[in-house]
């Protein structure tokens, strides 16, 4: 009989135990201390429960940072290109709409801020560039640009 005593007591004693140690951490979380037990279980059983899906997410990004740069170089090349062959029309003589000039020097305003960030050199593009906005004042001061329903061949002649 005595044992079942203190095996009630035990239990008990354990019970009780157990409770104050769960209101003192919830008074000690409470309390404007910055000891905060239950958020410092929590966050180590998330961090063990969620480790594989971080992982997880870590390579996804990673992922995604690449896609990310390679979309970016590849925009670039093409602008790149396109303002190398717009340049190239403009030195053959073709002739161009404001529209189709405001357009290309507002590509060029993007690759030059691109070449700046990336401190990047690119000689060939930067001296089409030039030659571009060159001929655009010029063009603006003359009023020469390519008018709609104009055709090249008549604006050269």
């Amino acid at each position: 009989m005595m044992k079942i005593i203190e095996m009630v007591d035990l239990q008990t004693g354990v019970s009780v135990g157990a409770g104050i140690l769960f209101i003192l951490m919830t008074i000690v979380q409470i309390a404007p201390i910055k000891l905060n037990p239950w958020d410092k279980i929590l966050t180590w059983l998330g961090n063990h429960m969620n480790a594989d899906i971080v992982k997880r997410v870590d390579v996804i990004e990673a992922k995604l940072d690449e896609h990310i740069k390679e979309s970016s170089d590849e925009r670039i090349r093409k602008v790149r290109a396109d303002i190398l062959s717009f340049g190239n029309s403009c030195m053959n003589g073709r002739l161009h709409t404001k529209e189709e000039f405001e357009f290309v020097i507002s590509e060029c305003d993007q690759y030059e801020r691109y070449i700046e960030s990336t401190q990047s050199k690119n000689g060939v593009a930067t001296v089409t560039i030039s030659e571009i906005r060159r001929l655009y004042k010029k063009r603006l001061h003359d009023n020469s640009f390519l008018k709609e329903g104009d055709s090249d061949e008549e604006k050269k002649a």
